[in-house]
């Protein structure tokens, strides 16, 4: 111990060999722990994004879950020509049909509305993804038009961007019976 505190001393300096075999130690370490720390601030923001995007697509699945549990419908039918379902029903007492609601995807954006309302209301707001092509919403329920019962197929395809302005995806498939 004593020769190590005493070389320390001698205020030498190092040689030109331990001066180049210290800095390539060095080198080699520091790369090392860039490229760590590196990995995992990308690893970490992907996570980030990953988890948003679940979160949105669970979002908008209870969304259209609890719409078809709180109003009940009667009949559920596709929407001609668009990428959505219609839900219908009349009350028992009198048979006054209630305006029916309708869930579809247009614009990049789920709608949950009457029918009769404009485009614009009803849009699913705050997320920060937006739904791509390859989003649908389907009613299987055999050759009928409306059902009484059925399956509602839900593939929602979302899209959001990073810190870095890197896009991620997530394809989410849903099945559930009414």
């Amino acid at each position: 111990m004593r020769r190590f505190v005493d070389f320390a001393r001698e205020e030498r300096g190092l040689s030109l060999v331990e001066l180049i075999a210290a800095l390539s130690i060095l080198s080699l370490v520091m790369g090392t722990i860039y490229s760590v720390i590196t990995f995992g601030f990308t690893a970490y923001n992907k996570v980030n994004v990953e988890n948003s995007l679940r979160d949105e697509a669970d979002i908008l699945m209870s969304s259209v879950m609890t719409q078809l549990y709180t109003y009940g419908p009667e009949y559920v039918s596709n929407i001609v020509n668009e990428n959505g379902i219609e839900l219908s029903r009349t009350t028992q007492p009198n048979n006054v049909v209630i305006p029916s609601k309708q869930i579809k995807i247009a614009n990049s954006s789920l709608y949950i509305a009457d029918s009769s309302a404009p485009i614009e209301t009803g849009k699913v707001d705050n997320l920060k993804s937006a739904l791509l092509n390859g989003s649908s919403i389907q009613l299987d329920c055999g050759n009928a038009s409306a059902c009484r019962d059925g399956l509602i197929r839900i593939t929602l395809v979302l899209e959001q961007e990073d810190q870095k302005h890197i896009k991620h995806q997530l394809k989410m498939e849903s099945r559930f019976g009414f």
